[in-house]
């Protein structure tokens, strides 16, 4: 019989350098490790790889192993009990965001990146409309900024994943669980996230290769040992490294033989609209003409529903979406 060990070797934050032994990624418990750290020991490993851990238990070396984990182009998985005091303390200039919370309500993290520093590309999952100011979603929609309302999310979950796929930075709110999946925290919902929703959530940040940083936050400090909230926690935790483990770096500006090209005609002037699949993983990207650097198209993450549209004669809404984001912001 195989024993539970998951590949997770405790680190000192001062040993975080490029002579140290390989690793998959990076994971740092602000404060102690606890019930999540408990729980993620017994669960079986998905992949040898090695994970190493750290506890910064005076919540004072955090910069210090961001800093060093992107100096060495790691991937860093920081797990923080209760609220974050801002995502703009994690960002890098260049950062492509994903947020998955319930809303704007405790605390409104959305209006704060938009009001410092708006990045390139932000996206925003598993909202619930009723706790959602609407005025965020006006400036988000006037940033062209794609957002998936818990909604339209649960219709198809894969519909999420092209999202995620753009992002080098993810944020995860723990509140978004609905109580009945999450019963220890203290300020649940009743809707929300399913637990099996918010773990294949975790896998499609993992399998981007564009990935370098999740921020889990939002659960309790002190959830008990055996807790289903520690056990939801840590895995998120397994989702999210066994989709680094077997993620795929592709992208069509950078590999085109790689890929498969599909030109569909629309209607009778001719115009073509391109999608691109890869032969490696089967996803799929859409070609957007670059209207301020003429043959340097933006190559957009897409779903196959998008290439059914284009041929049915609809051009796809996100087309329609980024065309004018380049027109208006490249």
């Amino acid at each position: 019989m195989s024993e539970k060990h998951f590949p997770l070797e405790h680190l000192h934050a001062d040993a975080l350098c490029s002579e140290m032994p390989s690793c998959m990624a990076i994971l740092v418990f602000t404060g102690k490790g606890g019930a999540v750290l408990d729980a993620l020991q017994c669960l079986y490993p998905q992949s040898h790889s090695r994970i190493y851990y750290m506890e910064d238990t005076m919540q004072t070396q955090l910069p210090a192993i961001l800093s060093a984990v992107e100096k060495l182009h790691l991937p860093c998985i920081v797990m923080h009990p209760g609220d974050i005091p801002g995502m703009g303390a994690f960002l890098p200039p260049d950062a492509r965001v994903s947020l998955v919370s319930q809303g704007t309500e405790n605390p409104d993290h959305v209006t704060g990146l938009l009001e410092k520093n708006t990045p390139g590309y932000f996206t925003w999952i598993g909202f619930q409309r009723y706790l959602t100011d609407p005025a965020v979603m006006e400036k988000l929609s006037g940033h062209f900024m794609e957002t998936l309302r818990l909604g339209e999310f649960r219709k198809k979950i894969t519909s999420a994943e092209p999202l995620l796929r753009e992002a080098t930075h993810h944020f995860t709110d723990m509140r978004c669980v609905r109580h009945a999946d999450m019963p220890d925290m203290k300020e649940g919902n009743p809707n929300g996230l399913y637990a099996e929703e918010i773990c294949t959530l975790g896998r499609y940040m993992g399998l981007s290769h564009h990935f370098q940083l999740a921020v889990v936050y939002g659960y309790p400090s002190d959830c008990r040992k055996g807790s289903l909230t520690a056990k939801l926690n840590a895995q998120f935790i397994w989702h999210l490294t066994e989709g680094l483990a077997v993620s795929v770096e592709e992208h069509p500006a950078e590999e085109s033989v790689s890929f498969q090209r599909k030109a569909v005609q629309m209607g009778e002037d001719g115009q073509e609209l391109v999608f691109l699949q890869s032969r490696k993983s089967g996803r799929w990207w859409m070609e957007v003409t670059n209207c301020k650097q003429d043959g340097h198209p933006f190559y957009i993450s897409c779903s196959m529903d998008d290439y059914v549209m284009a041929c049915k004669g609809e051009i796809p809404l996100k087309w329609l979406f980024y065309y004018q984001k380049s027109n208006n912001f490249s």
